[in-house]
């Protein structure tokens, strides 16, 4: 057991909000390995593994919470990390799990240069951690330098190793001190879900404890409880045995075996934990390429159409600013102007049944014996020409009128079910008109990052180094090149790349974030964003006869159908053209996210629905449950 410290500032290190796409890590600090969070702990089994955690987990204290700081909420915020003594690694990953640390930058200081850094510092929270070592004691420390600590910032503290160490420390200017009895690597993981609210704490203190500055009794220790984000859990932590879930790793390479799609991210959440997060294959085919990594971000395709315009409408709606029973006239007049469409009813239209066309080719019109009309695109970006469809490609702005009235003259069909996107291009148009914005910037600002969400955006080339950016077809139909970091669905693309349909970019874990949303009925971290009337409403089947929810797709009357025949009638989620799904199931409290690019290099490419790559892997995950 480690039970002595180091806390010399030459091995003192910080790192602080910079940049999402750039990543300079200090060798002597290795990355946690990739099965970390997944299912078990190095050199144990999955069983064995369980234990220890819980352990560790059962023994974190703590000892200071003003005002109910943890767990943190709102992480609409920037961080820094402080650390002291030995290997830090594994509790830096995991706030960089949670939090904007946008660029993780380590290096050595001396007391001096950190006492300046802080008083720079423009934070809203700054983590210090002190990890023991059992290498060298030290038996004081520089205590001036936690003064510098700025007014602005909370502090949280967090303490791995023996009591002592909380002796050679001033703490009163901390807003909340956590203690780990051990600087092991499992205590630290779990010391960082404690701060985000993943998990909860009950810990005490056995005997008293005395800072420099102050005094913790016996008895000391505050109970903090989860907040509604996942816990990133194992398995064995909800009672299933890996084992039984062995039939996902084999489904997922079989796909890539097969040539279904070159990688993939797949994320299993029960009982409000992650139990199962893993990705596979590579990028491309390309041989070049190289793995996938949680990071990664994928286009989602229609899945934009639940992680963006339905939770937008959804939290409109509980504002009183839309509603499912109004005719698109009553919002939109000027768009639909004196035709049909006015008398569209929303929620009609939501659940596919409005006799909406499914679908309009709108390039086609655009493009002229291969090559692109001079008088609508342009090579280069100018004037009157600022929306960029892909690489060295820009649309004229007024376009967008032109693809409006090609929808007012398409002919509405039957009053029936029929799957359209053309329902999202309207109610893009009434959800920015009631925001005032555009809705990519809304949401980002108003729900993705005051959840965390740092991996879940529009127009991703904007927020994420291409490299981390997965390339999906190799488009020689419309752009004439492989689509990186462009939306794939042209529509969308002609839009600009923000469209009510599609035109998102995700990564598994954020997007499991969004639908843990849905099954917390609105609440995440102790924010609201929608009220569970709402979401039960949109949720539920619109219409008999129609499996449909209001924007949300739901499992055929006889089970299964999008999703696995073993899911219940109270699931719900969507699927993407491109080679994604994401599921909740509210009943057995699971959540299912598949993200692959199955059209790199051809959308032609059908392997995955034919082998039933994703129903198949869900199948396993309800028989491991069962």
């Amino acid at each position: 057991m480690i039970r002595s410290i180091a806390l010399l500032f030459s091995g003192m290190f910080f790192a602080f909000c910079m940049n999402p796409t750039k990543r300079n890590l200090d060798p002597n600090f290795p990355d946690v390995p990739k099965t970390w969070y997944s299912n078990e702990f190095k050199g144990l089994n999955g069983k064995a593994a369980h234990q220890q955690a819980l352990a560790y987990e059962k023994g974190i204290v703590v000892i200071e919470n003003k005002n109910a700081l943890l767990p943190l909420g709102n992480l609409d915020l920037k961080s820094a990390h402080v650390s002291m003594g030995g290997n830090p690694t594994v509790f830096h990953n995991g706030l960089d799990r949670f939090i904007s640390n946008d660029q993780l930058l380590r290096t050595s200081v001396h007391g001096h240069e950190l006492k300046e850094w802080l008083k720079q510092s423009k934070h809203d929270v700054i983590f210090v951690s002190i990890h023991a070592t059992n290498e060298t004691k030290i038996d004081s420390i520089d205590a001036t330098v936690f003064q510098e600590l700025p007014h602005h910032s909370k502090a949280i503290l967090c303490v791995f190793g023996d009591s002592s160490i909380l002796s050679k420390l001033p703490t009163k200017r901390f807003d909340a001190i956590i203690w780990a009895k051990e600087n092991h690597e499992i205590a630290q993981e779990r010391a960082s879900q404690v701060i985000f609210g993943g998990l909860g704490t009950t810990a005490i203190l056995k005997t008293k404890l005395a800072s420099l500055d102050q005094e913790f009794v016996a008895g000391t220790g505050i109970q903090t409880k989860t907040n509604g984000r996942l816990k990133f859990s194992s398995p064995e932590e909800i009672g299933i045995d890996s084992k039984k879930l062995a039939g996902i790793d084999q489904i997922a390479k079989e796909g890539i075996e097969k040539g279904a799609y070159p990688g993939c991210q797949v994320l299993v959440a029960v009982n409000d934990q992650i139990i199962w997060r893993k990705c596979y294959g590579k990028q491309s085919y390309d041989a070049k390429a190289v793995n996938v990594e949680h990071h990664d971000v994928y286009d989602i395709a229609s899945v934009t159409k639940i992680a963006a315009s339905t939770l937008l409408a959804m939290h409109l709606h509980t504002k009183n600013k839309f509603s499912l029973d109004k005719k698109l006239k009553e919002y939109i007049p000027e768009v639909t102007k004196n035709t049909p469409f006015g008398e569209i009813l929303i929620r009609d239209m939501m659940a596919h049944q409005s006799g909406l066309t499914p679908f309009i080719p709108f390039y086609k019109r655009t493009v002229q014996n291969g090559t692109w009309n001079p008088a609508i695109y342009s090579e280069t970006q100018k004037p009157g020409f600022e929306q960029q469809v892909a690489n060295g490609l820009y649309i004229k702005n007024s376009f967008t009128d032109s693809m409006y009235a090609q929808i007012l003259k398409s002919t509405l069909g039957p009053k029936k079910y029929e799957y359209s996107d053309l329902c999202y291009y309207f109610t893009q148009k009434i959800l920015e008109k009631q925001i005032g914005q555009t809705q990519n910037i809304y949401l980002e600002e108003q729900i993705y990052r005051p959840m965390g969400l740092r991996h879940l955006r529009y127009l991703p080339l904007a927020h994420f180094d291409k490299s981390h950016i997965i390339p999906t077809e190799n488009d020689q139909a419309f752009r004439k090149q492989l689509l990186h970091g462009f939306v794939h669905d042209p529509g969308a693309a002609m839009l600009g790349g923000v469209a009510g349909h599609a035109g998102v970019f995700a990564n598994a874990t954020d997007l499991a974030s969004i639908m843990q949303l849905f099954l917390n009925k609105g609440k995440y971290a102790g924010m609201e964003f929608f009220s569970e009337a709402v979401c039960n409403e949109y949720t539920k089947q619109q219409f008999p006869g129609n499996k449909r929810g209001a924007g949300f797709d739901r499992p055929n009357a006889s089970g299964g159908g999008t999703c696995d025949e073993l899911a219940s009638q109270q699931s719900f989620g969507h699927s993407g053209f491109t080679g994604a799904l994401a599921w909740a199931d509210p009943k057995k409290k699971v959540i299912f996210i598949f993200l692959s690019n199955r059209v790199n290099p051809s959308q032609d490419n059908w392997k995955i629905r034919d082998l039933s790559i994703r129903t198949r892997i869900q199948h396993v995950i309800y028989q491991a449950l069962q």
